[in-house]
């Protein structure tokens, strides 16, 4: 699976073919491998910048797999945490069993049932520009939606409002871009 971003926009090509990475090493090989200035050479042109960040225990070919089965695209929601601290954590887990419960109990429109988080590996900061020590932990949470505007209409909700109220504490702020799925 490739996982391409660009700003707010991306693309997700998965492809049966492909490998996913097991941990962080044999990326981490693969970045300082010869063969891996020519590889973003040729991302330049479809993404423009690159960045590349890792998170733990987020099943994104699973998510995929789970929320594209038996439909004609759809769309993730990525959304990165900053400085999360354990308390956001927490109320990560009580976000994910609110969303499931809700889901469960009325049917979320155009909720795929896709939900799933990773702590991103490396310290990272939403102000590209930082400096390593102002750089802390993160993470990132995703949901699969059939379309940005089912995403969008949930987002009015009472419901909405009640379940990010678990994402409140313990962060300074989020970034959130949507992927449209396309299988290669």
């Amino acid at each position: 699976m490739i996982f391409l971003h660009k700003s707010k926009s991306g693309y997700i090509y998965t492809d049966p073919q492909s490998k996913d990475w097991t941990s962080l090493a044999p990326h981490k090989a693969f970045m300082d491998s010869p063969a891996y200035p020519a590889f973003l050479e040729n991302l330049q042109p479809i993404v423009g910048s690159v960045e590349i960040i890792h998170a733990s225990k987020l099943d994104v070919a699973g998510a995929i797999a789970k929320g594209n089965a038996g439909q004609k695209g759809g769309v993730m929601e990525v959304a990165t945490f900053f400085d999360v601290e354990d308390v956001f954590l927490e109320g990560v887990e009580n976000f994910k069993t609110a969303i499931r419960k809700l889901h469960t109990e009325k049917k979320i429109v155009g909720f795929l049932g896709v939900i799933d988080s990773g702590e991103v590996i490396e310290k990272i900061a939403k102000n590209k520009e930082a400096m390593e020590e102002e750089k802390g932990r993160a993470l990132i949470i995703m949901l699969g939606w059939e379309s940005m505007e089912a995403h969008m209409a949930f987002r009015e909700t009472k419901e909405f409002a009640d379940s990010t109220g678990f994402l409140r504490k313990g962060t300074s702020g989020a970034d959130m871009f949507h992927v449209a799925f396309k299988n290669a």
